[in-house]
């Protein structure tokens, strides 16, 4: 299986990122639209075999997928503070997506435990 390079990668996902949060600032934002393309990227990202790679891109990714996790509830945690009714179920679906990003990381990382333990 062919692995993506990490950085552009996870640029993409930066960029999607970065939209969503405009949704608590500014007028312009399409959380109808950037959302969605978030979902998009996640089901590829879990599309791949994480668990299989070399120690240093899996900690790389593991850097890189944590960051993102931990931005996403930044943005949810300033929405909240915000109080937008209209984006009350943007944040739903934010929320939604880091609980399922985090049962999706613990499985991998569960996974990648007992691959190791396999190989030793």
């Amino acid at each position: 299986m062919e692995f993506p390079e990490l950085e552009s990668y996870f640029q993409n996902l930066t960029d999607i990122t970065d939209r969503i949060a405009m949704m608590n600032n500014h007028f312009d934002a399409t959380p109808d639209v950037d959302i969605p393309m978030l979902d998009e990227f996640y089901d590829d990202m879990q599309s791949h075999a994480w668990e299989t790679t070399e120690r240093e891109y899996y900690e790389l990714f593991t850097s890189y997928f944590t960051f993102h996790v931990k931005t996403v509830e930044e943005i949810v945690q300033e929405a909240r503070e915000i109080l937008n009714p209209e984006n009350r179920e943007h944040v739903k679906k934010l929320v939604s997506h880091i609980k399922n990003a985090d049962d999706w990381f613990l499985g991998l990382k569960k996974r990648r435990k007992m691959l190791r333990t396999q190989v030793a």
